[in-house]
């Protein structure tokens, strides 16, 4: 009787309210908050993640294991009845008597809890629940070879699918922040131009050296500030023998701050490679103070420049 209750409680009702719970968790839980853990260095969230955007995989392991807690529940409440009841069939009478217990601890509470905390709780059972994925892999691996025949028969390709629900968790967030107060109508809009413009590359937005104002680095104040107000700016390319050969920049106001008549020192030219993302320029630009940098193509080669002021500009319009 006590094998019996503990395959009962232990393994049949505790797995079944574990995969019945994180089944309703991976479908609420926000995917902005496991991109944001994941970019902190939580491999975890990193973990969670990924599965989410394969949710074929996802949804084997909780078959898998859904199954698994069905058959334990199952096996120990007909062991416990011919423990009970030896001399009768009473399997069934016991399966009724026992199944508003599975129905409530094993599926209604845990998809309770996980529909209204997804993310807390989704984290919390995440290291167990990849335990799981690694030791139903064998089975696992079959299901998702057949979901990826339906896929193919279909036509509907998981990115679609991701890029869908993505796009709607960003909505809802958006919706739920202005609900609470805590964006405003500037905010959430320069919020999804951020986002919109997260797969964005240097390449759509830096300068070319030849429609760049660069100076020379024997150049003097006069042609310095002369070339700066031809061309607006107040920071300045710095060129050595050719123009394709750009050694670094210099501030006009810091020259006249100084009362410098020449170059007396070039800030190195920092470089990013065209196909860097617009983003991540602009938050590196940002925190390292950076009024322009460099824009170089495969070989290293400086081919063009990016301010500062164009990175914010693109995303403010």
């Amino acid at each position: 009787m006590i094998w019996a209750t503990v395959i009962f409680l232990i393994l049949g009702l505790v797995l079944s309210a574990f995969f019945s719970g994180s089944e309703t968790g991976f479908y609420r839980v926000t995917r902005v908050r496991l991109v944001l853990d994941g970019r902190d260095g939580d491999f975890i969230s990193r973990r969670l993640l990924w599965l989410t955007n394969n949710p074929s995989v996802f949804v084997a392991t909780t078959l898998v294991g859904n199954n698994l807690a069905n058959y334990l529940t199952s096996f120990a409440i007909v062991l416990a009845s011919q423990m009970m009841y030896p001399a009768q069939n009473a399997e069934v009478v016991v399966s009724l008597l026992f199944t508003p217990i599975v129905f409530v601890f094993g599926e209604l509470l845990p998809k309770s809890m996980f529909n209204d905390s997804p993310n807390r709780l989704v984290r919390n059972i995440g290291p167990l629940f990849l335990v799981f994925v690694v030791l139903f892999a064998p089975v696992a691996s079959v299901l998702w070879c057949f979901a990826r025949l339906l896929q193919i028969m279909v036509g509907e390709t998981p990115l679609r699918v991701q890029l869908t629900m993505a796009r709607q968790s960003l909505q809802r967030v958006f919706q739920q922040g202005e609900m609470a107060g805590l964006l405003t109508n500037g905010q959430r809009d320069l919020t999804r131009r951020l986002f919109a413009c997260s797969n964005a590359t240097l390449n759509t937005i830096f300068r070319p050296l030849s429609q760049v104002s660069m100076i020379r680095v024997d150049s003097n104040f006069a042609e310095i500030e002369r070339a700066a107000k031809l061309s607006q700016m107040s920071t300045m390319i710095v060129y050595e023998k050719h123009r394709k050969n750009a050694i670094g920049y210099v501030s006009l106001i810091e020259m006249r701050l100084r009362d410098q008549q020449s170059i007396e020192q070039v800030c190195a030219l920092p470089k990013f490679v065209a196909t860097y993302q617009l983003t991540e320029a602009l938050v590196e630009m940002r925190e390292n103070r950076l009024p322009v940098a460099g824009v170089t193509n495969t070989r290293g080669q400086v081919i063009g420049v990016v301010y500062y002021d164009d990175l914010v500009q693109s995303i403010m319009t």
